[in-house]
Formats: C-alpha cells, sequence, structure tokens
C-alpha cells in the first residue's frame, strides 16, 4: 500500500492523462468505479488505477490507442510512486509497451523495505549499464561501456537475463540465469547441494542437477544397515526448499533433473510427473545415448546399473558402454524400445520427461579436459560442467528488420552482438557467486550464452510462413551470421583482455569450433524449396569468413561458450516480441493477472484487421473461440494465414527442424518446445525424439496441448462476460502454464501474466 498517496490523487492523475488524449473522464471514471464496485474493492490509489489499467486494457484490444493511455498512465505511476515527476519518457520508456511496464513494476523495478518503488525503468538500466560497465574500469572505457550498454539495453534491441536487471548494482549483486550443482550419493553432500541451491534460488535463478550419482531406491546403506530411498526421496527434499526460498522471492525457482538412462530407477524417475502434480518446480529429462536410440530403433535390450556398484555410468559415453557390460553386474534389464514409449507416454500425458542427448552433449564440450557435461540449465538450453553457471542475454531481432525495405539490417545487427557479447563477458567479471567453486568454475571457462527473441515477429514482418522451408533456410543462415559475429567478439575480446583460462587445453586451441561437427542443411530443409525472395535476403549478408577466424580462434579466445537460445520468458514481454525462436503462441487469447483480466490481440493481426476495417469485438471472439488462430477464416489472405501461424496450426515436424536449424550454428544448446496438438498419439511423440535425435538436436521437450489436469475449465458463453467476470483458475505452484476456457462450442485460451508463449514451464 502507498500509504501517501490517496485517492482522490489517483482520480486526478486519471482525468489529468485523460484530458491529454483528449477524452471525457467522467464516463470512464464511472466505469472504473463500477468495476471496483462488483469487486466489493475500496477505493484507494492503488485500486483506482489498478482498475483504470483494466479498463484500458479491455479497451485496447478493438482500439490500440488505449494502449497508448495505459502506457502514459502506468508510467506516470510509476514515476509519482517513487518520488519523482516525470517530465518526458526517457531512453526505455518511449519503447515499452505499457504490458513491459506492468511487468518492470511486478518484478524488477527497485523497491525499499516498504515495499516502495524507488526507481523508474530508465534508471534500471542506468544500473544495469553502470554496474556491469565496471568491467571496463581497468581499460579505461568504463564512460564508453556504459553508454553503449545503456543504449543497447534502453533500445530493447537486447536485454539481459532476468538476475541481471533485478539484482545489478545491489547489495547482492548475483547476475548469472542458473546454475548446474553436482551432487554426491552422501547425505551430507545433498543436503549442502541444498544449502547451496538455496542461494541461487534466492536470487531469482535456477539450478540443474544430475541424479544419476544417487543409489537406487532399496539399495543397501551399510553405515546404518538400512535401504536408500531414492533419487526421487531427494527431489522432493529440493522441491520443498525451491518452494519455500521463492515464498518472498521474486519469481518461480526452476531446476532441472536429469537421470541417466542406465540408471536402475529411470523408469520411476520417467514416472516422476506422468500422471501427478508433484516436483512442480522440476522440469524432467532423461539422459539418453546414441546407443540406446540405436537400440530402441533395434528392439534390443537395455542393461541398468546401480551407480553405488558401477560409478562409470555417471557421464558415460556410448563408446564406454561395452567396457561397462563387460565389468558391471547389471541390476535389471529392459528392452530399450520399451523405456523410449514409456518417456513418450509420460510425456505425452504431462509434458514430462524431456530428452537430453548425452553423446552430442559431449561432442560439442569445448573443455573435454575438465570433465564430462551430465546436466543442463532448467530449460535445456546450456549443458554445464560441474558447478558453472550460464550467462544469458538475447538480441531482439525485430529490431533489424527495415519495415520498408523488406530487409535485415544485417551491419547494425553484427555491432550489437559484438556489443550484446561484451556485455555478457563483463558480466562475469562483476557478478557475485553464492559459491566459491562456483565462481572458480565460471572464471575458469567464462561461458556465455547470446540468444535470440522475436523470430516470428521477423519472419512476419517479411512475410515468410514459420512452417516453411524459407524459413528454415533464413534460420539457418541468420544463425550462422550470429554465431560468426559472436565468436569473433570473443576473439577480439582475448587479445585484449586475455583468453579463458582452461584455453589451453581446449577444443578452441585445436582450432575446432564448438558447433563442429554439424548434422548437414540438407537433412533439415530442401534448398531447392527456398524461394528467390528470401535468397535475395541472404544475398545482402556481409561476408563470413570462417576459415581466417579459425586461424584467429587458435590464438585465443575470450569464452569457452557465446550462444545459447534460451526461452526469454519475461524479457521477451519487456521487448514486446515473441519469445525466442518460437512460433506465435495464440494470436488472441485471455490475459488473466493479478490486476484483472483482458483480451490480448497480437500486434500484427491487430494492425492488418485495423487497416481492413475488421477489428470488431465478433471478429476477435471468433478467432478466440477457434484456439486464437486465423488458418480457419474465410475472410483471411492466404499470405495472411501464412505469415500469422500459431503454435498448434504448425506441424510438429517443423517445430522440430526450426530447432534444429537454429542448433547448427549454437555453442550451447537451444530451448524449444515442440507444440502438439491434445489429439497426437503417444507414437507421434516417439517420433518427434526420434527426428530431433536424428537432426543433431541436443535435447527436445515436447507439450501436447491439453494434457495438464485442469486445463479446460467451462465459464460464460461469451469472451465479455469472460472479461467481466473472470474465473478463478486452479492454484498451482507452476503460473507460467496456460489453460483452455469452453464458450460457445470452442474453447479460448487463457495465460498467466508472465506467459509468453512456447515452454510452459520455462521462465528466463
Amino acid at each position: 500500500m502507498i500509504n501517501r498517496l490517496k485517492a482522490n490523487e489517483a482520480l486526478e492523475l486519471i482525468r489529468r492523462i485523460l484530458n491529454e488524449y483528449g477524452v471525457e473522464s467522467g464516463p470512464i471514471i464511472s466505469r472504473i468505479r463500477d468495476l471496483l464496485r462488483r469487486r466489493g474493492a475500496e477505493e484507494t490509489w492503488e485500486s483506482l488505477l489498478d482498475a483504470a489499467l483494466q479498463v484500458m486494457a479491455e479497451w485496447s484490444a478493438l482500439n490500440p490507442e488505449w494502449g497508448r493511455v495505459a502506457h502514459k498512465l502506468y508510467l506516470e505511476r510509476i514515476y509519482i510512486e517513487a518520488g519523482k515527476r516525470l517530465v518526458a519518457p526517457k531512453g526505455i520508456e518511449r519503447r515499452l509497451n505499457w504490458k513491459g511496464l506492468r511487468l518492470l513494476v511486478a518484478r524488477y523495478l527497485l523497491r525499499d523495505h516498504r515495499g516502495i518503488i524507488v526507481e523508474t525503468p530508465d534508471e534500471l538500466v542506468e544500473r544495469v549499464a553502470d554496474y556491469v560497465a565496471l568491467a571496463e574500469a581497468s581499460t579505461g572505457k568504463y564512460k564508453v561501456y556504459r553508454r553503449l550498454f545503456y543504449d543497447l539495453i534502453s533500445g530493447l534491441r537486447f536485454l539481459p537475463n532476468s538476475p541481471t536487471l533485478m539484482n545489478a548494482g545491489t547489495r547482492y549483486p548475483q547476475l548469472a540465469a542458473c546454475f548446474t550443482v553436482p551432487l554426491e550419493d552422501d547425505t551430507d553432500a545433498i543436503f549442502e547441494a541444498v544449502k547451496v541451491s538455496a542461494r541461487i534460488f534466492k536470487t531469482g535463478a535456477g539450478a540443474g542437477y544430475d541424479f544419476t550419482p544417487l543409489r537406487p531406491r532399496g539399495a543397501p546403506i551399510k553405515g546404518t544397515g538400512g535401504r536408500s530411498s531414492g533419487p526421487m526421496s531427494f527431489m522432493r527434499v529440493f522441491d520443498a526448499a525451491a518452494d519455500t526460498v521463492r515464498e518472498g522471492g521474486k519469481r518461480r525457482a526452476a531446476m532441472m533433473g536429469i537421470i541417466s538412462d542406465l540408471h536402475k530407477d529411470v523408469m520411476d524417475f520417467v514416472e516422476a510427473k506422468c500422471s501427478k502434480r508433484e516436483l512442480e518446480n522440476f522440469n524432467i529429462s532423461v539422459a539418453v545415448h546414441d546407443e540406446f536410440m540405436r537400440r530402441a530403433s533395434s528392439g534390443d535390450y537395455w542393461n541398468l546399473y546401480n551407480p553405488q556398484d558401477c560409478p562409470k555410468i555417471v557421464g558415460a559415453l556410448s563408446s564406454e558402454l561395452k567396457e561397462i557390460e563387460s565389468r558391471c553386474v547389471s541390476v535389471g534389464r529392459i528392452t530399450a524400445s520399451d523405456l523410449l514409449d514409456k518417456i513418450a507416454l509420460c510425456a505425452w500425458k504431462s509434458g514430462d520427461p524431456g530428452i537430453v542427448f548425452l553423446d552430442r552433449l559431449n561432442e560439442h564440450n569445448p573443455t573435454p579436459s575438465l570433465g564430462r557435461i551430465h546436466a543442463t540449465n532448467p530449460c535445456g538450453e546450456t549443458p554445464l560442467l560441474d558447478w558453472e553457471a550460464c550467462n544469458l542475454g538475447s538480441i531482439n531481432l525485430e529490431s533489424y528488420v527495415d519495415v520498408t525495405s523488406h530487409k535485415i539490417l544485417w551491419d547494425s545487427l553484427a555491432k550489437d552482438i559484438e556489443l550484446a557479447v561484451r556485455f555478457l563477458d563483463d558480466v562475469i567479471e562483476v557478478s557475485r557467486y553464492p559459491d566459491k567453486r562456483i565462481e572458480e568454475a565460471v572464471r575458469k571457462t567464462r561461458k556465455i550464452g547470446l540468444g535470440v527473441m522475436g523470430w516470428a515477429d521477423l519472419l512476419a514482418h517479411l512475410g515468410i510462413p514459420y512452417d516453411s522451408h524459407d524459413a528454415l533456410f533464413l534460420a539457418d543462415k541468420l544463425m550462422e551470421f550470429i554465431a560468426y559475429h559472436a565468436r569473433r567478439a570473443s576473439t577480439e575480446l582475448a587479445s585484449e583482455k586475455g583468453s579463458y583460462p582452461a584455453f589451453s587445453h581446449s577444443i578452441h586451441r585445436e582450432g575446432r569450433f564448438n558447433w563442429e561437427p554439424q548434422v548437414p542443411a540438407t537433412a533439415i530443409y530442401d534448398e531447392n524449396k527456398v524461394s528467390g525472395d528470401v535468397r535475395e535476403l541472404i544475398s545482402d549478408r556481409p561476408p563470413i569468413e570462417w576459415d581466417q577466424l579459425r586461424l584467429q580462434m587458435r590464438r585465443g579466445t575470450r569464452n569457452a561458450t557465446v550462444t545459447a537460445i534460451a526461452p526469454t520468458g519475461s524479457i521477451s514481454i519487456i521487448a514486446g516480441v515473441n519469445s525466442s525462436i518460437e512460433p506465435f503462441f495464440a494470436l488472441v487469447y485471455v490475459r488473466q493477472t493479478e490486476l484483472g483480466t483482458w483480451l490480448e490481440v497480437n500486434k500484427h493481426l491487430q494492425e492488418w484487421l485495423k487497416e481492413n476495417d475488421l477489428l470488431k469485438p465478433e471478429i476477435l471472439e471468433d478467432i478466440a473461440v477457434h484456439g486464437g488462430g486465423i488458418r480457419w477464416a474465410p475472410w483471411a489472405p492466404k499470405d495472411l494465414k501464412e505469415r500469422l501461424p500459431t503454435a498448434l496450426e504448425i506441424n510438429w515436424e517443423w517445430h522440430v527442424r526450426m530447432q534444429a536449424a537454429f542448433q547448427r550454428w549454437v555453442d550451447n544448446a537451444v530451448s524449444k518446445t515442440v507444440n502438439m496438438p491434445s489429439n497426437v498419439t503417444p507414437q507421434e511423440v516417439a517420433k518427434v525424439f526420434r527426428l530431433a535425435w536424428k537432426l543433431g538436436c541436443k535435447g527436445v521437450t515436447i507439450f501436447r496441448d491439453k494434457s495438464r489436469e485442469h486445463q479446460v475449465l467451462s465459464v460464460e458463453s461469451t469472451i465479455k462476460a469472460i472479461i467481466e467476470k473472470p474465473p478463478e483458475l486452479p492454484k498451482s505452484k507452476d503460473k507460467s502454464h496456460y489453460s483452455w476456457l469452453r464458450i460457445r462450442k470452442g474453447e479460448v485460451i487463457a495465460v498467466h501474466e508472465e506467459y509468453s508463449g512456447g515452454c510452459p514451464s520455462c521462465d528466463a
């Protein structure tokens, strides 16, 4: 509660903003008061402004101008609550939409001990740029890079991961997004890992774990004569710790739990979330071997082991399986295809588990001398060694489209890629890590992960269908460009600041890039089906000289990894673009927040509807009850249907191929959800796993629509009724996933405030 601000001040602010836009305030204030009466809410500074924002949000679906009014009102509110005066929007404030502003207020802007906002959005960017640029003090270029970082972020051309935005320049500046915490088969070591994890969760970051080292359920405990409760029981301990810590935190404590396909309890692990609502802070994945995938195709057997008796199964590669089979006594045997089918069935039922391809993670491990990779961060895009962290950020691809000429601004993109790499490398220098082992591991390899967001927006502006060979070809060539300039920037940094300490025994010293060897592009798309227009787009791309860069890299490079495709959940909402490399989740849907409920309309569709005099309630409701897409719509021209497909209108194979196209050039991995309609079979899910393996993905996650319990609710019969009287959604620890609201003869997608499409349980 902002005690110093009164209800009459809120009403005066609303009147003033409306008058600035030439709108009569009386009827709107009556509507706001009526909304509060129906809620049984008292008129206060907060409640009046919240109700005003909800009303404007509802109306912005049919008139985008109301979105601009909402932006002005919310920005004024922030400045007043922070005890400051808004003269004119600054920097990022000019580019944020009101939804991005609201998310900054909810999670990112600093508050004092009373919970009162003490900084503006522009000051947030200044805080981040100032703090990260401190790493440049030794170069004498602090002021130069402070301004460059400020311009890059305030222009919404690049955003770092959430902990950097939240924590830079604060009393505890932990800036990394996620960590891997190793586990040992020892109770004291496990609870030490829980303690470290709690410190990680407190900063808004997540963690990944490989539970393979833990002895299976029922295995003997020599010290006590008892029996082990197994890995699943300890996963529940971590889950409870995450729940406890996040109660006072800023966001969900996300975790990744992994277990090897060789572990005796792998089937219990697979079934952990199959039909039960537990371990909700965990994403889970099975680490599978290439040999397992081959045997699953041939129907051969697969041995299971107790890691207590056969420690070599932890991080083992396919090349070592013959030795393991000859030296270790198996404690179980199954058919490989049965295990793959069970994984597919449980993923079909609940979205978990996913799969990570263990051999491929290590085939691209840049520092094999330091150990094997057997765990990833919570969303799977950064395979990490023990105790490493991922420092992530994403380029907003929409910023590099010239909408007039329909060209990509390659030179501007290259310049910003190189600046973003420097920013992320500086993050490593100024971040304070929650454990000395983490700091040592991070500084030894200096891994960063530059990714992208707004891919679907770029395609929409260029008129390229997501589910096309044109899009796959462009993804391949665009990501190659990003990979090249990111690695070039890292190599130039090495000549200025030195290589990462583990460089001398790395693949880079040998002249190999992380993404080598690659799956050939011809396995992913057919270049003969690529249009002349898209070829022309690429013809403008500046030359890429890999051979020259390879020679430079052999002399030194600053970072063991430079690229990763993260989910970009929250930061894509701030940037006002679609998440990561995902297609549009839906074009018309219901957004449910603590503030209220409203209809959201995709900005590309809204612009077209307005230009063609079709931005009408009945049109929006028809789109909503048809699942949020328009490929069914008789009034929509073919080119509009093609350039604005939704995730569930796209065949699952295009999802996998898009992930594979980006993965060809990514050092780390790609976090992407393969969205599947509710009527697919478990056998089709297994096909997704097989295709992802064949096309060189490092892991894969599917989400079948309506697969989670309580995902469909029956509500009132119109969209207007949903907005005026929102239904109560089931309370879940995971607030990011979406639901369906059944109205008329159709169903409308309803999403949580912070859901941006793609992975239903990811955030970044």
